[in-house]
């Protein structure tokens, strides 16, 4: 490893014996070389430090020390990071092997954009596909988007350590929806973007701490987005509501579940005009669906407000 590698891989560990080898060597085994892989672990009690310790691969740089919680040893790791890009890796996750190679490329091709991720395969503990995303990709959209629900996997992500100097860290206080937040943060300062290609995969593992937690992981969520369309509020000439990008059907319909949920939250603060006019757009995107109209008709006459339903993306 040279003393300046391109990319540093951060990936905290907390008890992560099961499927820790598997997620070490998907970034030991990447087509793209020139990383440093800074592994955390943060308090681990049972053999996660010991399989660790067990490869002898001179890119990973080991911190080991009492447990300190994820949001507070990614922000060590961002902070101490030597890379000009950090890409994150969950402990329980898998990288494909040209991961890191594609998105570098994209960054280094779109200086622009300061973070990338992907669309990613969502697996069990089995490793068997449940499901593979389908993740807005263009900065303008991703924009907009970020608004109502997060666009990205975490695990997923390679960003620019350069625009953490303009957004800070990762926020403790918004609890388990920490990357909502940044990712959220970022795309205020500077344009986001995903990969079309699914790049990762993300274990679906019961025993995860959202899973855990989901209620309580929506309500923290619900809070990141209301913020953030306060945010779009008062600065709406930073956002293109009326862009559209070609990507055929299921782009129309996921982008009129967009307005549809902007609609949702202008009714939210009271303003039936902002929200007609995403009506509007919806309904030139799917003219035939009968929630546009149902929605329209929420939104002049104010029926009881949990009769609308929030998609989410």
């Amino acid at each position: 490893m040279t003393n300046n590698p391109r990319v540093t891989v951060l990936m905290s560990v907390y008890d992560s014996e099961k499927f820790l080898r598997e997620a070490i060597e998907s970034i030991l085994t990447q087509t793209f070389t020139d990383f440093e892989f800074l592994i955390i672990n943060d308090g681990s009690k049972d053999s996660s430090l010991k399989i660790i310790n067990s490869y002898k691969d001179p890119r990973i740089r080991l911190i080991s020390r009492a447990n300190r919680g994820l949001t507070f040893s990614l922000n060590q790791g961002l902070e101490i990071a030597k890379g000009e890009y950090i890409a994150r890796q969950d402990s329980d996750d898998i990288s494909v092997p040209e991961r890191l190679k594609k998105e570098v490329d994209y960054l280094d091709t779109h200086p622009s954009v300061a973070l990338v991720g992907s669309n990613y395969t969502v697996i069990d503990d089995n490793g068997d596909t449940l499901t593979t995303t389908t993740v807005f990709t263009e900065p303008n959209d991703l924009k907009l988007t970020q608004i109502t629900c997060n666009q990205y996997g975490h695990g997923s992500i390679m960003l620019r350590k350069s625009i953490l100097k303009k957004t800070g860290l990762y926020d403790k206080s918004v609890g388990y929806v920490e990357d909502y937040d940044l990712w959220t943060r970022i795309s205020r300062v500077a344009d986001i973007a995903n990969i079309e290609e699914s790049l990762y995969l993300y274990r679906r593992n019961a025993d995860g701490v959202t899973r855990q937690n989901l209620d309580l992981q929506i309500q923290q969520t619900f809070a990141v987005r209301d913020k953030a369309f306060r945010h779009f509020l008062k600065h709406r000439g930073q956002y293109k509501v009326l862009h559209y990008h070609p990507g055929g059907e299921r782009y129309r319909q996921r982008k009129a579940v967009l307005y549809r949920d902007l609609a949702y939250l202008y009714r939210s603060v009271d303003r039936p005009l902002g929200g007609i006019c995403m009506m509007m757009l919806a309904t030139l995107l799917e003219p035939l669906n009968r929630k546009n109209y149902l929605s329209i008709i929420s939104i002049l006459y104010k029926p009881r407000f949990d009769r609308w339903e929030y998609e989410f993306l």
